[in-house]
């Protein structure tokens, strides 16, 4: 027995450890409350630096305690001397050294090191930058090193070319680093400025870019900071130039409603600093009111025209009527239109697409030619790598951007295909599939936006771009898998609305639709007369289709419902 190292036992073990914590947690919370009183003292000095010292090498995370630091230094330079403040300021950076191996992505630590930076009388700039670099390759992907790596660049007036190289040996040691991609994307529309370009960066240097990151994913295609980065080089694209800025999608007026609906590119508050100006052959229409599709004054990009009873617009003789958008009183945008004296109601379409789609510039088009090699080049992948899931993605954003109808089965194709390759992501296909249906709807519709539209059987999960259709007067969403009918209020003209078996357990979205005259809602989930209230805002509807819903199965249910909507002939039970 003599001789032997005495092992203690576990009980034993774990008692010291808490005791050792205890002791911990006493001086830690010791030096806080000294930390606290000396700063509501006003007690701005080295024994905080040190007190606070002492709590943030266990904790860097304490941010508090970084502004006090912040506080104390600011009050010793006013006093301190230009070389002790370079020792208390390198002996600063010596400390946060030592927090960074605690944390190397603390938030605090960072931060003050650019402070420090920023104060000491001369500080070494070059050492930072290795600093950053051997933080970097500890870890490649610290976003802390790389906001402060840019912090020195700037500071230091560091050669961007220099930093571009710097990214290129990164990225040559690991083509998934993402963070060096992502740097490299920041630098180019400096170094390479083309402000003609989508992008903003030079051709040349795109066509660079595009070569080296096809290097990447034909290296590792499973990789996705090199997908990641294509995206990018494609850009997420910018509308044609006119419709950037505010404008109208549609422009109606109806003398038999006395209203005019304005459907715009961009959301509006009226009665903030924007305005809408209502004007009848030259003169404006006073008294009128404008409000949006929940009858309100909210964001939105629908607004409806209200007038007061003297004030309406004309039921006989020709009409000019023009619209115009003031935003701060400058105008904006505006709209006109001519109506003839047999003409009750007319509705344009204000913003052309000139015969191209209104949803293909998904992706930039830096040129044509190049998305086509682009697609040709990750065709080729694929046919080595066909279930890459960032590929066939790719594959469909490409021909989405080149001609959305040319390929439009080879997208519906590999939509589904996604569906099965990566079921994480299932539901995020499945409503882009849905999205895409609908984008190619209304581009068949060739900005004719005031008609019946036919999109059942469609196996749409969600339904895109209503604030496009508020004159449409028939829609049949049946035989889909709608879980929602969420903004459906943007459907201002529709009479008859089919949405027969979906998955709808609520129709909260069709309130206020004032000409909604049929709804069928046959074969979906809605189990209770709450579930049915937005339809109590609908002032003409006549005849609601509730067959084949759980809520019909109860009888008692039938009468909650007739109360709430007593001029509705509801059908409950399916007749043969």
């Amino acid at each position: 027995m003599h001789g032997r190292l005495k092992v203690k036992s576990t009980a034993e073990q774990l008692e010291a450890k808490r005791k050792e914590r205890e002791k911990k947690l006493q001086l830690y919370n010791g030096a806080k409350s000294k930390i606290f009183e000396k700063k509501i003292n006003g007690e701005l000095d080295e024994e905080l630096l040190l007190l606070s010292g002492e709590v943030l090498a266990v904790n860097p995370d304490f941010y508090t305690l970084w502004n006090y630091r912040k506080e104390t230094f600011l009050e010793l330079k006013k006093i301190k001397s230009k070389e002790e403040l370079q020792k208390i300021f390198q002996s600063e950076l010596h400390f946060l050294e030592t927090c960074l191996k605690i944390n190397p992505k603390s938030y605090g630590s960072w931060h003050q090191r650019c402070f420090v930076m920023d104060n000491m009388p001369e500080p070494d700039w070059s050492r930072e930058l290795e600093l950053c670099n051997q933080f970097l390759q500890y870890d490649e992907r610290n976003f802390h090193c790389w906001d402060y790596r840019r912090f020195i660049v700037k500071r230091a007036n560091v050669s961007l070319e220099a930093e571009f190289e710097f990214s290129m040996s990164k990225i040559s040691n690991n083509f998934s680093n993402y963070s060096s991609w992502h740097y490299r994307s920041k630098l180019l529309p400096i170094l390479f400025p083309d402000p003609t370009q989508p992008m903003g960066v030079d051709e040349k240097a795109l066509l660079k870019e595009y070569e080296l990151v096809q290097n990447g994913f034909f290296t590792d295609p499973d990789d996705q900071s090199n997908w990641f980065y294509h995206r990018w080089l494609m850009g997420r694209g910018k509308l044609k130039p006119d419709w950037q800025k505010q404008a109208l999608h549609c422009f109606s007026v109806s003398r038999t409603d006395r209203c005019v609906i304005l459907s715009l590119v961009k959301h509006i508050q009226v009665g903030k600093s924007t305005d809408i100006i209502l004007e009848c052959n030259n003169s404006i229409l006073k008294g009128v009111t404008w409000q949006n599709q929940e009858k309100s004054t909210r964001f939105s990009t629908l607004w409806i025209s209200f007038h007061s009873n003297n004030v309406t617009l004309p039921e006989n003789g020709d009409l000019f009527i023009k619209v115009k958008i003031l935003q701060g009183g400058e105008e904006i945008c505006f709209s006109s239109m001519s109506l003839k004296e047999n003409e009750v109601n007319y509705s344009a379409p204000s913003l052309s697409t000139g015969g191209v789609s209104r949803f293909s510039q998904e992706l930039s088009v830096v040129k044509t030619e190049t998305l086509q090699h682009e697609l040709e080049a990750v065709s080729q992948l694929l046919e080595m790598e066909t279930d890459n899931k960032w590929a066939v993605l790719t594959l469909v954003l490409l021909m989405k951007a080149l001609d959305p109808v040319l390929y439009h089965a080879e997208i519906m194709n590999n939509l589904d295909k996604l569906a099965v390759l990566d079921t994480k992501r299932i539901n995020y296909y499945k409503d882009l599939k849905s999205k895409f249906i609908v984008e190619n709807m209304i581009d068949a519709l060739n900005d004719s936006l005031s008609t019946s539209i036919d999109l059942s059987q469609r196996d749409l999960t969600k339904f895109y771009h209503y604030e496009l259709l508020p004159l449409v007067i028939s829609l049949d969403l049946s035989y889909n898998r709608l879980n929602n009918v969420q903004n459906f209020n943007y459907l201002q003209s529709i009479i008859v609305l089919n949405l027969n078996s979906n998955n709808l357990k609520s129709l909260e979205g069709l309130q206020y639709l004032p000409k909604l005259e049929r709804l069928l809602v046959r074969n979906n989930g809605l189990s209770s007369p709450e579930s049915l209230r937005a339809l109590q805002t609908c002032p003409n509807l006549k005849f609601l289709d509730l067959s084949g819903n759980p809520v019909c199965e109860n009888e008692v249910s039938h009468e909650s419902i007739r109360e709430q909507l007593q001029d509705v002939d509801i059908v409950f039970k399916e007749t043969s």
